[in-house]
């Protein structure tokens, strides 16, 4: 597992600012890596103060292949010195397939940086939140969804 996770983090760091480089910040995609509950690749389609996140990796605790996907909802921004940042809550869902299979709904609550400058267009951001199980063998029923992650603006 830590191969192939190892794998395709080095495939998109060499992936992305290549082909990022001549449409810096001209769409509202991105894609990047993502640091948490599920490891792997994020990716995010941004409009206004609505957006769409997924992340498709390993689940860091389990060990297994894990899909999520959200959207967020921007309901607040605030200023440190010239830094913008947006505090946003959302809703959606998250799969991890393994030798069972456990679906949960998440409400993630986190804060986001846009980077505004056309050489470097990353967007960096934290959410965490509930995680409710919908399905799975264990009697779990609450669970806890966190990332930290990294995207290039295309």
């Amino acid at each position: 597992m830590k191969k192939v996770l190892l794998a395709v983090l080095l495939l998109a760091m060499v992936l992305l600012p290549a082909t990022a480089a001549e449409r810096a910040s001209k769409t509202d995609l991105a894609v990047g890596l993502n640091l948490g509950t599920n490891s792997g690749v994020g990716v995010q389609y941004r409009m206004n103060d609505f957006d769409v996140i997924g992340n498709v990796g390993f689940d860091v605790f389990d060990g297994t292949f894990a899909v999520d996907a959200a959207a967020n909802y921007k309901v607040a921004e605030f200023s440190i010195e010239k830094a913008d940042f947006d505090v946003t809550v959302g809703g959606g869902v998250a799969l991890n397939l393994g030798s069972d299979i456990n679906l949960a709904a998440i409400v993630p609550v986190g804060v986001a940086y846009h980077l505004e400058n056309n050489d470097f267009p990353l967007d960096f951001y934290f959410r965490t939140g509930p995680a409710f199980r919908l399905i799975k063998e264990s009697k779990e029923f609450f669970g806890w969804y966190g990332a930290l992650g990294a995207l290039w603006r295309f």
